[in-house]
């Protein structure tokens, strides 16, 4: 499964919770319950994980730092959300995959 089958199902439980229909749009229900689409959440949580990696004193842990491919994911998202400072705070991190996706969804 991809994030975008994610995000389907996601909707889909805002749409059975709330009983509405199928082709209506869930994103500002996401929005008052101040949500986010569930491919935003994983890419929240994926820069927050790396983000604290250095921080870890557990051996595995520091290891994953120094591989490319942890280096690449987070170079890659910090981009797509516009993250210049590799040492930003957890906040910084929320609330800018937060401005970005109400950006996008129109709201």
């Amino acid at each position: 499964m991809n994030l975008s089958e994610f995000d389907v199902i996601w909707s889909d439980a805002y749409r059975r919770i709330f009983n509405s229909c199928w082709r209506e749009s869930v994103r500002p229900l996401q929005f008052f319950y101040n949500n986010l689409p569930l491919s935003y959440v994983i890419d929240e949580r994926r820069l927050i994980f790396c983000r604290k990696l250095p921080a870890h004193n557990n051996i595995v842990l520091q290891s994953l730092v120094k591989l490319p491919a942890v280096f690449y994911e987070y170079c890659g998202l910090s981009c797509k959300y516009n993250i210049c400072n590799p040492y930003c705070s957890v906040v910084t991190i929320k609330r800018t995959v937060w401005t970005i996706s109400t950006s996008t969804l129109g709201l």
